[in-house]
């Protein structure tokens, strides 16, 4: 019963992806800054925008359905926390069995596709332009980044377990790549490009509501991070697991400091045509047992 409670609620837990959330993205926004030779906002910025949203008001545009935007990031937070359940930390899973993996891949499309109803749900045109293009990249991103946890889940009885994937560098690719288009940073920033179409479906968010999405994409974080480091990089303790993370996190880094942000075209053909057949080939390898 202990255990349970310490996994749930502390590590890795909901006290878990709320800080190192929130630190992973303030870390990520510093050396980011460093590195396009800014200054930067402090590393526990995140936490104090969360907090001062709480302290607004949830503002309900007429053409809104209110409902629907407080549900939304409700949905989208709980099923990325419920993914935590299924990666195992230092050995221990709170649930483990053959085929979890694909619970955490429909988790995963969960927590993106209640984006995309958000912006819908604003009434607001920018918001409904952001939701589409959401959902155009959501299609675009998923069956590489699908393809490439498929591939590990073969080996692993499709059971989310650490496994050392140095063997099928396209897969890890592939899975890096859709992280990318999950956290929505450059250069797939497309659903909220800020030039075009202010905030995309998070325009009409305001007060706890966007603190709630905050919350979610901190814990997206987390969530991704975790996953690639135990999946991919064979995290089995705590300290390879967060040297695996802090490697991973460098890497999407590096991305969103270097790219610019494509157009929604340049980003499906990024996906189907470059970054697909790269995964499709690592799963191949796989099904026919040409690896080593």
């Amino acid at each position: 019963m202990i255990d349970f409670v310490v996994y749930t609620l502390i590590f890795p837990g909901f006290a878990s992806a709320f800080f190192a959330g929130f630190i992973y993205y303030g870390i990520l926004r510093k050396v980011t800054a460093h590195m396009q030779h800014r200054i930067g906002p402090p590393v526990w910025q995140p936490f104090l925008d969360f907090v001062k949203l709480l302290a607004k008001e949830n503002i309900t545009p007429d053409d809104s359905t209110g409902f629907v935007m407080t549900l939304c990031p409700i949905v989208s937070f709980a099923s990325l926390m419920t993914v935590l359940v299924f990666i195992p930390f230092n050995g221990y899973a709170l649930v483990s069995f053959s085929g979890s993996i694909l619970i955490v891949i429909y988790l995963l499309v969960m927590a993106s596709a209640f984006i995309a109803i958000a912006g819908f749900a604003t009434g607001n045109p920018f918001g409904k332009i952001g939701s589409v293009r959401e959902l155009t990249q959501l299609i675009a991103y998923e069956f590489p980044f699908i393809v490439s946890l498929l591939t590990i889940g073969f080996l692993t009885n499709f059971k989310v377990s650490p496994f050392v994937a140095l063997q099928f560098p396209f897969a890890f690719v592939a899975f890096v790549a859709g992280m990318q288009g999950k956290f929505s940073l450059p250069p797939f920033h497309i659903p909220e490009a800020e030039q075009e179409i202010v905030a995309g479906p998070f325009t009409e968010y305001s007060g706890p509501r966007l603190a709630m999405f905050e919350l979610a994409k901190a814990a997206s974080f987390w969530v991704l991070i975790s996953l690639g480091s135990v999946m991919f990089m064979g995290a089995s303790n705590i300290f390879a697991f967060f040297i695996n993370s802090f490697v991973l996190l460098f890497a999407v880094m590096v991305m969103r400091a270097v790219f610019a942000r494509l157009r929604i075209q340049q980003a499906f053909r990024l996906y189907w045509f470059v970054i697909a057949p790269l995964a499709i080939i690592d799963f191949v390898r796989v099904l026919t047992g040409l690896y080593w």
